[in-house]
Parts: C-alpha cells; sequence; structure tokens
C-alpha cells in the first residue's frame, strides 16, 4: 500500500466551529441519466436570483459560527451552469461573509462543455485554486450507455487554460463498471485522463440510484470478478502515472489529495448550505430540505442526531474509507472515545478477516478492506 496522507493540525471540534464550507448549487444544464444528486434542468434566471437571495440570508446567519476556512466545496448541480454574473455575486458572498485561510482549498465543480475562459478566470480571481471536471468517460458509445448529457467539445481549450495557470490543481471524474463496457475501453479512458496530466482523479464504479432513468432501462449490472478486474486495472495505470488510491474511488499525486473530502472523511466540522446540503458541528448532521422550493420558503432542517457513541463509530468507519485511516490518539482527541472501547470486537474480527492492519497506534484497511469497505461500516455503524 502506498504511503497516504493523515489528518494534521487537530481542529477545534466545539459546535460552534464549522472549518470547512459546501455550497450546493443545484443547477446544470441538463440531467444525466444516472445522475441522483439533487439539480434542476434548464432553470429561469429569476429562479436563479432567487437562490442567490437565500443564500446570501443562510450565509449571513451562519457566518459567525464559522473559524477562517481550511476547505471551500461547491458542489451541485453544475456550478459552471451558472452565468458569469452570477458566479460573480455568488465569489462576493462568499468573501463577504467568510474568512479563507491563506492556503485554503478552494474547489469548483464543473462540466466542460459550460465552463469558459471568462468564467475560469472569475473562478480563481476570487480564490479558486481546484477544478473538478466531470468527464464520466472520453468513449462516445460509454457516455451514451450512462446518458452523459453535454459534448466534450470545449474540453482541450479549457483544459489548456487549466494547465497554464500554476495556482490551479485539476480532478477528473471518470465512471466504470458501467453496462457493456470493456476492459480495454476503460483502460483508453485512465490512459486518456493521465495524458492530461491530472493532479487528482475519482474512479467512480457506476451505481444505478432508484428513479433515475438508467435505472429504468437497464437492469444488468457487472459481476464481482469483472469489477475486481476494474478496480485492479485502475490501480495499475494509475500508479503508473504518478496517482495512487488514499479513498475508495480516488487517487492523487503525492500531497495532492482533496483536503476538503478527507478532513470530511475524518470528522471535521463542515457547513453546508443551499437545498439539500449537510453540514456536521461535531455532534449532530442537520440537512437543510431536500428541494430548492422548501429551501427557499424557509422549510426547517431535518435533524441527524445520535448518542456520541453511535455518532464516534460512525467518524470511526468513514475515515476507514480512506488508506490512512485512523490514528488512535488522534481519534480519541477528536470524540472522546477510544476505538479500542468503542468498537474492539468488531474491529479485532475485521483484522481476522484481513481487512483491517492495525497496532496500537493506527488502525487502517488493508487492500481487501477498501474493495469491501461495505463490509467495515456494516460491522461498524
Amino acid at each position: 500500500m502506498t504511503a497516504s496522507p493523515s489528518p494534521k493540525d487537530p481542529l477545534d471540534m466545539s459546535p460552534s466551529a464549522f472549518h470547512s464550507l459546501y455550497v450546493h448549487i443545484p443547477f446544470c444544464e441538463a440531467k444525466c441519466d444516472y445522475c441522483a444528486f439533487y439539480s434542476i434542468p434548464d432553470s429561469s434566471h429569476e429562479l436563479r436570483q432567487k437562490y442567490l437571495l437565500r443564500l446570501e440570508e443562510e450565509f449571513s446567519l451562519n457566518s459567525s459560527h464559522t473559524r477562517p476556512l481550511r476547505s471551500i466545496f461547491l458542489g451541485g448541480g453544475t456550478p459552471s451552469s451558472l452565468s458569469i454574473a452570477e458566479l460573480t455575486r455568488l465569489f462576493e458572498l462568499i468573501r463577504i461573509y467568510f474568512t479563507l485561510l491563506p492556503d485554503c482549498e478552494f474547489s469548483m465543480e464543473a462540466n466542460p462543455n459550460s465552463l469558459t475562459a471568462e468564467k475560469l478566470q472569475t473562478a480563481t480571481e476570487f480564490g479558486v485554486n481546484r477544478i473538478s471536471l466531470g468527464i464520466q468517460s472520453f468513449n462516445p458509445k460509454i457516455r451514451k450507455v450512462l446518458g452523459r448529457k453535454g459534448t466534450l467539445e470545449n474540453l482541450q481549450n479549457i483544459h489548456q487554460l487549466i494547465k497554464q495557470n500554476a495556482k490551479l490543481q485539476l480532478n477528473l471524474d471518470l465512471i466504470f463498471n458501467v453496462p457493456g463496457q470493456t476492459l480495454q475501453e476503460w483502460e483508453e479512458d485512465l490512459k486518456h485522463a493521465c495524458n492530461m496530466t491530472p493532479d487528482h482523479l475519482s474512479a467512480y464504479s457506476l451505481i444505478f440510484e432508484e428513479d433515475t432513468p438508467l435505472t429504468q432501462r437497464i437492469t444488468t449490472t457487472a459481476d464481482d470478478e469483472e469489477f475486481c478486474t476494474f478496480w485492479k486495472t485502475t490501480d495499475q495505470i494509475l500508479n503508473a502515472h504518478g496517482l495512487f488510491r488514499y479513498e475508495i474511488s480516488n487517487f492523487a499525486k503525492p500531497e495532492k489529495f482533496c483536503r476538503h473530502n478527507f478532513e470530511i472523511w475524518h470528522g471535521q466540522t463542515c457547513l453546508g448550505c443551499g437545498p439539500v446540503a449537510v453540514s456536521f458541528n461535531g455532534i449532530n448532521r442537520p440537512a437543510n430540505p431536500h428541494t430548492l422550493e422548501d429551501w427557499l420558503n424557509h422549510a426547517p432542517q431535518i435533524d441527524d442526531i445520535l448518542p456520541p457513541e453511535k455518532r464516534a463509530a460512525e467518524i470511526l468507519a468513514f475515515g476507514l474509507r480512506t488508506t490512512a485511516g485512523w490514528n488512535c490518539k488522534e481519534f480519541e482527541a477528536l470524540t472522546g472515545f477510544s476505538p479500542w472501547l468503542l468498537k474492539g470486537d468488531e474491529l479485532h474480527q475485521l483484522h481476522q478477516l484481513e481487512m483491517l492492519e492495525m497496532d496500537q497506534e493506527n488502525i487502517r484497511p488493508t487492500e481487501k478492506g477498501l474493495l469491501l469497505n461495505d463490509d467495515i461500516l456494516e460491522a461498524l455503524i
């Protein structure tokens, strides 16, 4: 197993201290068949203005509960579907209501067909230093199976602009295990992506989400043996290009892992703004209303309250999604629980099943534990 990142700088986990910000932008150009994320295609200018006004209200109400931000993540939906004026307003609101650490990681998701040179320039002027491009596949056949909307006609131009900016990190999103996809086709997608020299690559196994058009028209899935072949091939090709798995579906160059996601997997507090966004204050995970209409109309948050020991078990399990796993002293300082007293029997059983490697100081998943991570979650939560 390759060297892994590890949590740094113990965080103040008091309920009033949010150290990161997630903003859900629920708009996109067109809804893709596989997508289960909450998004609204072909939205009106008026609706997007209402969104920005409500977002300012949410920022205003919550900004006093934040510390200088270690990370910001703009997700969706498709943030790059906003106009330049709308993006500018969004960035202005973040600048008005929040303080960013000098090395704050500021990520923005984008589609190649909607991220123009002007939008990219606007984003970088306001501090965005990490762009995540949703590719899914370079292969027209696979894109058609996925029902992936949009084109890659603008990809070469926008890629060149990103690589010209030394301060910008690049992530690419790909999907494998697509019905009818051959191993050779997946290898070609990976090699094409590596030729773009990304700092980070997310390789997701296709999930047939309930009530999506893809699930309604396709029911066949790859068998376990085929999945394992795709998984191992992914490691081989990406490792050869200097990208190493540090989480179930994420690979990065050394020191280029996604700080936002990595620290949230390790219990960092996060303020979630926008419809369906979830916050974590160190104790509870309140979720915003699940529709834009309810959120605009100030419907109450949906509480997710657990006893402290169950929340600690959840945090323990999430950290074991990563190759770094947990330093036991750091986990106890964060949650107040020793992992051995909290879930000792379960941890030893998972160790016997060769899903965890551990000593008195550290617990981390083996390659088998990463591959079968759902079994770890089931055992611990």
